[in-house]
């Protein structure tokens, strides 16, 4: 979530852009349950999420207890409720319906479907239970390495190695929970937890992952390489790609809310090289339009400078347009499941009949429509929730 006096990192918002209109693609009724499009899409897409959280996770040893649960119960929790109500009166279901989801809603779960009425916010609830949890094992990690640095039996040099002992103390910590999560959910498939904490554990090791990559990759990012090392990079990502298109058709569909691993350990390859080649997609879109602006900015105005002006701008859009839905990433988890009745209902009868034949079939064109018809909605909402904010509690 957006923190305030922070400004935002314009990449991740683009990684965020970018995953949240791959969520609504996967939510279209076009695809096959196990067709490549959804078995590609579910190998990574919301593992990304949380390591996209890991890398905006900035707990230290000052921070305090009451500042992280307030925080992660603010920023996901609250919303969870928020976002349920307002589906219990946007989307028409009976009273039958609310009553049975009631349930659904407080356990925090996303199953079963016919009575979540919104599936897509059981995410909330696991996302609010993984990094609270990592958190708060962030939190222990760094008072336990207080604890033995101030010590007088231990090498008065250990501060030293300070960091790497937070670090190895966070990784025992995690690999336990990932273990007892496994255990449960895997070994004795025992019945679904409140708020998914039995998934939320095992997918901590993502959340770590991004933590590590926020502390290494951006003194890699500010070293200058020359043409051979970028034209590794871009072989290496070329490679990336290949490889993890391989290995997550091998391992099938992922469904982390169905507690559908396959191939657990398959499952965190095909997530991490999902988000290095989206990552990398990501900076290259985010590189283009620093140029382009940078560009824009040393144009004087002439005819010959329009057209340059019009190119630049067109390079310009993407990153615009990924950011924009990077930060309203979360309305757009919340609302594009209930776009979808009303696009049918309002939108769609009214269309010309050779576009509601497009529609009713799987195409590039019929994709892009119902996306932007869910993003549209979602987006509309955002704004209604913002002013509402505005006026009630005046920020």
């Amino acid at each position: 979530m957006k923190e305030k006096h922070k400004k935002r990192n314009i990449y991740i918002d683009i990684m965020k852009g970018l995953l949240i209109t791959l969520v609504v693609i996967g939510h279209l009724p076009y695809f096959e349950y196990d067709s490549r499009t959804l078995i590609l899409i579910y190998s990574f897409h919301m593992h990304a999420f949380l390591i996209i959280g890991g890398i905006l996770s900035h707990i230290d040893e000052n921070t305090k207890l009451s500042t992280i649960l307030y925080k992660r119960t603010t920023g996901t929790l609250i919303p969870y409720f928020v976002f349920y109500l307002i589906t219990f009166i946007i989307v028409p279901t009976t009273t039958e319906q609310k009553i049975n989801a009631i349930p659904v809603v407080l356990k925090g779960i996303g199953i079963p479907p016919d009575h979540a009425l919104n599936l897509p916010l059981w995410f909330l609830t696991f996302y609010f239970v993984a990094m609270t949890v990592f958190e708060l094992i962030q939190f222990i990690s760094y008072k336990i390495t207080k604890i033995i640095v101030n010590s007088k039996k231990v090498k008065t040099n250990i501060h030293l190695y300070k960091p790497i002992l937070e670090i190895l103390i966070a990784f025992v910590f995690i690999a336990i929970n990932m273990r007892i999560s496994f255990i449960y959910a895997r070994i004795y498939k025992l019945p679904r937890l409140p708020y998914n904490i039995e998934i939320a554990g095992y997918c901590l090791g993502f959340i770590f992952l991004g933590n590590i990559l926020s502390k290494i990759v951006p003194v890699i990012i500010n070293k200058k390489g020359s043409i051979i090392l970028y034209t590794f990079t871009i072989i290496a990502i070329i490679i990336i790609a290949k490889t993890w298109y391989e290995y997550s058709m091998w391992n099938g569909r992922i469904d982390l809310n169905a507690r559908d691993y396959k191939n657990a350990f398959y499952m965190y390859v095909d997530a991490i090289l999902g988000f290095i080649f989206f990552s990398s997609i990501s900076y290259i879109i985010y590189i283009i339009s620093a140029f382009a602006k940078k560009q824009l900015d040393n144009l004087n105005n002439n005819l010959f400078n329009g057209i340059s002006c019009f190119i630049y701008t067109l390079l310009e859009l993407p990153t615009r347009l990924f950011s924009y839905l990077g930060k309203n990433s979360i309305y757009i988890l919340a609302y594009h499941i209930p776009s979808v009745y009303y696009s049918n209902r309002f939108i769609i009868p009214y269309l010309p009949i050779s576009i509601r034949e497009i529609l009713s079939h799987n195409s590039l064109i019929s994709i892009l429509i119902m996306s932007f018809f869910g993003i549209a909605f979602s987006l509309l909402m955002s704004i209604l929730h913002k002013v509402v904010s505005k006026i009630f509690f005046m920020r």
